[in-house]
């Protein structure tokens, strides 16, 4: 049997007992009186005790006389004593004797000690006993106690383990059910392992399992993350033509699936189908269809979902709160976001990372950069520690007053209290020094950031295309439009707009009006200042023997 790593006190050499150790434990199990027993137990189990080997224990407390009643409740109390105190060696040895002696053990003991092993740390001897179960009492385990290990070894990412057990099961004749199954497709959602997760259900399908509830659940959320909401539809249609009838956490989920890929209208009508079903909806089910008129900014139907939640007396959780502050930033309402966090703080609510972040980028965006600096003071102050948002956010404050040397100081400072510059980090430095006139600086941010890993993006090259047309280093700007291009990244705007400048102040023209095509062909719209550049660079050409285009 794997043993796990043991309590000091069970690994402890054999301690030495009086001669009936448990003899009023044993008196009361004899009369029956098992709550009393068993509210007894739980002060007997000392370190004292569970050095001592179960079959010593079991010999020196049970008479010969005793009642085959109190012998099985002995038995199964302190296999499950030894469980919850997580002493695993001490419950193997319960196990096994139990086993030996009785020749099977309660499902429901079994399961429990499963459970109690499995919270202690303790999965590996949680397997060996299911295990062992399966092969000496395959009517002792359960689906429930087989789920009990397979979902614990998922949630540690030892998903392999899960599955070999899992499969072990029907070999000595146990049941399992979409219970365990669900624990794997969970699993290999989470991993994106479309072909596990298809072999599973393949395999449900042939062992005549049918998919829960739940089962539908784990598959609308992986396929929500994929933003496939033409499978999500099917697995409704799916589940409805089972004539199986949707949980709250099912509608949650489809609810989110919706709003995730921008269709909140069809989200608001599972809303009304599940309130309408009778079912109940829950801080998630709101949260999430809050979230969708958030985001494409429709803050007067968020302000009512939040109304309805009060009136049904759903609680109001931070996240949803954070989500309306959010909405309320994103559509510049920053002082409706700052109301929210008033809100939050009468009700004790502590503010989080994320909560602060918001409303100091609402803030910065509203251009009221002190009151951001301040908000983010304070948070510090509260003990809030600041993330890598954060600090890009004053960063970003400090770039546009112009303050590159505090800018630089905190870019420094925030890798050393483990908040590493992220892409966007590195962006906003770039941009701060191309508008202070220091490309040099910007391309060094470049390097830096190219060595860490981080790979420019559009915001990166369009940021130094511009600087260096500004610079009037065209040609250099040229090399990094065609470098973007060939990592993948289509140009935009702000690109072509520097670029076509610049080539125009230099009176290229032919190139400047090829490159203008360019950007008509790629759907961008240029506005009315970049044509008369271009009209303009047809008087200064510096080109001889060019013909100018003029269409």
């Amino acid at each position: 049997m794997a043993s796990d790593s043991e309590s000091p006190a069970a690994a402890a050499a054999p301690a030495k007992l009086p001669a009936t150790p448990l003899a009023g434990f044993v008196s009361l199990l004899a009369a029956r009186r098992f709550a009393a027993a068993k509210s007894l137990l739980a002060s007997l189990v000392t370190p004292r005790l569970l050095a001592v080997p179960f079959a010593d224990l079991a010999a020196a407390s049970l008479p010969r006389a005793a009642p085959r009643h109190a012998v099985t409740a002995f038995y199964d109390m302190l296999f499950r004593a030894y469980a919850d105190s997580g002493a695993a060696a001490r419950a193997a040895e319960a196990f096994e004797l139990t086993v030996s002696r009785l020749g099977g053990l309660d499902p429901r003991s079994l399961t429990s000690s499963l459970l109690s092993l499995r919270r202690a740390g303790h999965l590996d001897t949680a397997a060996d006993l299911l295990k062992q179960a399966a092969t000496s009492c395959p009517d002792s385990v359960t689906p429930l106690s087989a789920s009990v290990v397979v979902d614990g070894y998922c949630k540690s990412g030892r998903v392999a383990h899960a599955r070999q057990l899992l499969d072990e099961m029907p070999r000595h004749g146990v049941k399992v059910n979409a219970l365990c199954y669900n624990s794997l497709l969970d699993a290999y959602t989470r991993e994106k392992d479309d072909d596990r997760v298809a072999e599973m259900l393949k395999v449900m399908e042939n062992e005549g399992i049918e998919p829960t509830v739940g089962t539908y659940t784990i598959l609308v959320d992986g396929l929500s993350a994929a933003r496939d909401i033409t499978k999500v539809e099917a697995v409704f249609e799916e589940m409805k033509s089972k004539n199986l009838s949707g949980d709250v956490y099912f509608y949650s989920s489809v609810i989110n699936a919706y709003c995730r890929a921008g269709n909140v209208r069809r989200a608001s009508e599972v809303f009304d189908e599940c309130v309408g079903n009778g079912i109940e909806p829950n801080e998630h089910t709101y949260g999430a269809l809050i979230n969708g008129f958030c985001k494409i900014g429709q803050m007067e139907a968020a302000e009512m979902l939040v109304t309805d939640m009060q009136v049904r007396g759903v609680g109001i959780n931070q996240i949803v709160f954070n989500t309306m502050i959010d909405g309320y930033c994103r559509k510049n309402m920053v002082d409706k976001a700052l109301e929210i966090k008033m809100i939050m703080e009468k009700m004790g609510i502590e503010l989080d990372v994320y909560t602060y972040n918001t409303l100091a980028c609402g803030l910065r965006r509203a251009n009221r950069m002190d009151e951001a600096k301040n908000l983010l003071r304070i948070m510090i102050e509260k003990g809030v520690r600041p993330n890598h948002v954060s600090y890009t956010t004053l960063i970003s404050i400090h770039c546009n007053e112009g303050d590159m040397v505090e800018a630089r100081r905190l870019f420094r400072e925030m890798a050393g209290n483990g908040a590493e510059p992220s892409l966007v980090t590195y962006n906003v430095m770039m941009d701060g020094y191309i508008k202070k006139g220091s490309i040099r600086e910007a391309e060094r941010f470049k390097n830096e950031m190219e060595k860490k890993g981080l790979v420019p993006d559009i915001y990166s090259y369009a940021a130094l295309v511009h600087g260096h047309c500004v610079n009037g280093k065209v040609d250099v700007a040229l090399r990094l439009f065609e470098e973007m291009k060939q990592r993948g990244s289509k140009p935009n705007l702000v690109a072509y707009t520097a670029l076509i400048s610049g080539l125009a102040k230099e009176g290229r023209s032919e190139e400047a009006f090829q490159l203008y095509d360019n950007m008509l062909g790629d759907g961008l719209t240029p506005d009315d200042a970049l044509y008369s550049a271009l009209v303009g660079s047809l008087h200064t050409d510096k080109k001889q023997n060019v013909k100018p285009r003029t269409n």
